[in-house]
C-alpha cells in the first residue's frame, strides 16, 4: 500500500500531466491559425517546461518527507546499529535541551527536518545520499537496485536522472537559453518521457524502502499544559475571555522573538542574576509559548480554584499576543476556544495525571500518548488510556 507522501507524490505528477495535456491543446489552437487573442501569445512549450521542473521538484518533496519519516521511525526503535550516516549526525546542545520540555519524537523530527532542508534530492548523488540516511546501502548499491527495476545498468540510470536534473536547472536558472542565447526547444514528448522516468525512479526507491519502519511526523494534534498562576488566579480571566497565558510579569513583548536563540537571550538580559539553568527554562516555556505553539493545537489548564478539581481543554485560534495595556500578569496571551472546562481530574489516569502535575507553566505533553487521549477527553470525557504501541 502506498504512503500519503507517495499519493501526494502522484497528484504532483498528475499536475504536471495535466500541463502537457494543456501543451499539447494549445498547440493544436496554434495549428489552426485563428486569432484567438492573448491566448495566440502563450507559447506551449512554456507549459512543457514548467511540467518538467513540477515533475523533478516533486520527486524532492517526495524524497525529502520519506527521508525525515524513516529517519524518525528508525531513532524510535530498537533496530540496531543505525545507517552509518545517520549514526554520525551530531545534534547541538540546544537542541538536546529542548528534550526536557518536549517529546523526543517532536524535536528529533525538527532536527532532521532542519538537516536535510539545505539537502536537493533531484541529481543522482543527492537521492543516494538521502537514501544513506535510512538504509545501508551504498550510493552504487542504491543505483543498482533502481536501474534494475528500471531496465538499466546503475551508470545509465545515474546519467539518466542527471540529464533530467540539468535541463530543469537551465529551465529555472537560464530561462532554457544555451550558450547562444537561444531557447532550447522541448516537446510533449520529451516532458512525458521525463516524467515517467522520474515516475519509475521514485516506485523503485519505494520498493527499496519497503519494510522500514516509518513514523507519522507532525500529523497528532500537540497538546500543552499551560497555567493559569500559581495559585490558579488567572483561571477566571482564561476561561471568561477565551486566554491561555500571562505571568512572566517582568518580561516584555515577544513579537519579535523568532527563534530560540534570540529567547535565550532576552532572558539573560531579563533574569541576569538567575542561573543559567533557570534562565533555559525560562527560555524554553516562553519559546514554547510564542513560537512553538500553534493554531488548532489542544491546551490544558489544570482548574485550583474549583470545588472539585477540574481541567478545562481548549483549541488554539490565535496566534501569540502583547496587550501592552492589560495587568502585568495578563500581557502574554494566546486565544482559546475552550471545548469543555469541567472534565474531572479524576477521570484521567494515573499517568495522565502525573504528566498535568508537570512543574513549568507551559509545556508539551505527550508522553503515554497524552495528546491524543486528551483530544478524547475533550469529546467523550472519559480517559482511554494510551494506545497499544505497533510492532
Amino acid at each position: 500500500m502506498s504512503s500519503h507522501p507517495f499519493e501526494q507524490f502522484e497528484g504532483n505528477l498528475s499536475y504536471a500531466r495535466n500541463m502537457v495535456t494543456g501543451g499539447r491543446a494549445l498547440e493544436g489552437l496554434h495549428g489552426l491559425g485563428a486569432n484567438y487573442g492573448d491566448l495566440a501569445a502563450a507559447h506551449p512549450e512554456d507549459l512543457y517546461r514548467a511540467a518538467w521542473s513540477q515533475a523533478v521538484s516533486a520527486l524532492d518533496h517526495w524524497l525529502h518527507q520519506e527521508v525525515l519519516e524513516h529517519a524518525v521511525a528508525l531513532v524510535r526503535s530498537e533496530d540496531r546499529p543505525l545507517p552509518e550516516r545517520l549514526s554520525k549526525l551530531r545534534m547541538p546542545f540546544a537542541t538536546v535541551e529542548q528534550m526536557v520540555d518536549n517529546s523526543v519524537g517532536s524535536v528529533f523530527a525538527e532536527f532532521i527536518a532542519e538537516e536535510i532542508r539545505r539537502d536537493t534530492y533531484q541529481r543522482s548523488k543527492g537521492i543516494s545520499e538521502g537514501l544513506r540516511l535510512i538504509t545501508h546501502l551504498n550510493a552504487q548499491q542504491i543505483w543498482e537496485h533502481i536501474a534494475a527495476g528500471l531496465g538499466t545498468d546503475a551508470g545509465a540510470a545515474r546519467d539518466r536522472q542527471d540529464k533530467i536534473v540539468n535541463r530543469r536547472n537551465q529551465i529555472a536558472h537560464q530561462a532554457d537559453l544555451d550558450s547562444e542565447g537561444r531557447r532550447t526547444p522541448m516537446s510533449a514528448a520529451e516532458v512525458v518521457a521525463a516524467v515517467s522516468w522520474i515516475e519509475g525512479v521514485a516506485k523503485q526507491i519505494s520498493v527499496l524502502l519497503t519494510g522500514l519502519p516509518r513514523a507519522t511526523v507532525e500529523q497528532e494534534t500537540p497538546a500543552w499544559l499551560v497555567r493559569a498562576g500559581k495559585l490558579g488566579e488567572r483561571e477566571q480571566w482564561a476561561l471568561r475571555n477565551g486566554f491561555v497565558g500571562g505571568g512572566f510579569n517582568e518580561v516584555g513583548d515577544l513579537t519579535a522573538i523568532d527563534n530560540r536563540a534570540r529567547m535565550v537571550e532576552l532572558m539573560e538580559q531579563e533574569y541576569k542574576d538567575e542561573s543559567a539553568g533557570l534562565i533555559r527554562n525560562y527560555a524554553g516555556q516562553l519559546w514554547a509559548f510564542r513560537g512553538k505553539i500553534q493554531i488548532g493545537d489542544l491546551v490544558v489548564l489544570p482548574l485550583k480554584k474549583t470545588k472539585q478539581a477540574t481541567l478545562a481543554i481548549g483549541r488554539v485560534i490565535g496566534d501569540y499576543e502583547f496587550e501592552a495595556g492589560a495587568p502585568e500578569d495578563r500581557r502574554h496571551l494566546r486565544r482559546v476556544e475552550w471545548l469543555t472546562s469541567d472534565v474531572p481530574r479524576n477521570v484521567a489516569e494515573q499517568d495522565l495525571r502525573n504528566s498535568l502535575g508537570a512543574f513549568m507553566t507551559v509545556c508539551e505533553l505527550w508522553r503515554n500518548d497524552a495528546a491524543w487521549r486528551l483530544a478524547k477527553l475533550a469529546r467523550t470525557g472519559n480517559d482511554p488510556g494510551p494506545r497499544a504501541t505497533e510492532a
